[in-house]
């Protein structure tokens, strides 16, 4: 799989279940939600959403990707969710992507590997929003099915870099990232979909390492910044910001190179471009 698409055939979550209204509708204020209980507590609500997602599978027979939590230093948590979706469906978990909001971004790495063609996606993980105290308020467990399919011409992921970090602070590995890509990004990258959110420092670590991208940027780069509106959706993340690079008209009739960098509890860093390549061109590079 070179060029993609993303459709989202199934957005749920406690207060909104329309993507579209989700993205381009108006920024509703902060439900309240009892507090964050346990990991414990949230991966059962996530087992509980799989299955309202699973049943809605048009195409079973294609393979499923799951986009999960950044679980990956927390083995005993990962093995339970693991365990618990294999014995719910025992055909469909050979692939689990325990990397939060950078879970996209393998995941497309994960398909152009195995030269798939079409490929279903469930992600699951805790929400939170911004509240009037500046924080962050729980907004339970959201999920989304979606199906991304191979194209001709589009979007295609042209590189992958994820770097895991057990302590952010001590081990901050997006300043590497970064210069790996604006050594390899041509021509410049005129939109960045960035994981800042101004609310919690250590969030927005990635505007210390963003003039290691001046050679591949501009004033006039756009940035997209979700966590500002959509607040954080963890695994949920990656996957809604490929479908509004893949279907939105004010993206994809107006820029051709994209930068996504993705940060989740700190632990994980990915960042992978994608070119937009026309129809004609992709042909004839045939």
């Amino acid at each position: 799989m070179k060029a993609f698409n993303v459709a989202i055939e199934s957005f749920s979550s406690l207060h909104e279940h329309d993507i579209d209204e989700l993205l381009y509708g108006e920024t509703r204020s902060v439900n309240e939600h009892p507090r964050w209980q346990s990991w414990d507590a949230c991966l059962y609500d996530c087992i509980i959403k799989s299955k309202e997602l699973f049943a809605k599978l048009k195409d079973p027979q294609a393979p499923l990707v799951w986009l999960l939590p950044a679980l990956a230093y927390q083995d005993e948590l990962k093995q339970l969710l693991t365990n618990s979706l294999k014995q719910l469906y025992p055909e469909h978990v050979s692939h689990t992507l325990f990397y939060g909001a950078a879970g996209a971004t393998a995941l497309l790495a994960l398909a152009r590997k195995n030269a798939w063609q079409k490929v279903n996606v469930i992600a699951l993980d805790a929400t939170f929003k911004v509240n009037k105290q500046g924080g962050f308020s729980f907004q339970g467990v959201a999920g989304i099915l979606a199906v991304v399919k191979a194209k001709k011409a589009g979007w295609m992921q042209t590189s992958h870099h994820l770097a895991p970090s057990i302590d952010f602070a001590k081990h901050d590995q997006l300043p590497s990232i970064l210069e790996k890509i604006a050594q390899t990004a041509q021509p410049t990258i005129e939109l960045i979909f960035a994981p800042g959110n101004g609310i919690e420092p250590e969030s927005d670590v990635w505007l210390n390492s963003l003039q290691l991208l001046d050679q591949v940027i501009n004033e006039h780069t756009h940035y997209e910044l979700p966590n500002y509106k959509l607040g954080k959706m963890g695994a949920l993340e990656g996957i809604v910001n490929l479908y509004q690079l893949t279907t939105s008209p004010a993206i994809v009739e107006r820029y051709t190179h994209a930068l996504v960098i993705s940060q989740e509890q700190a632990k994980y860093q990915a960042a992978a471009s994608y070119l937009w390549i026309s129809e004609e061109v992709h042909n004839n590079a045939k």
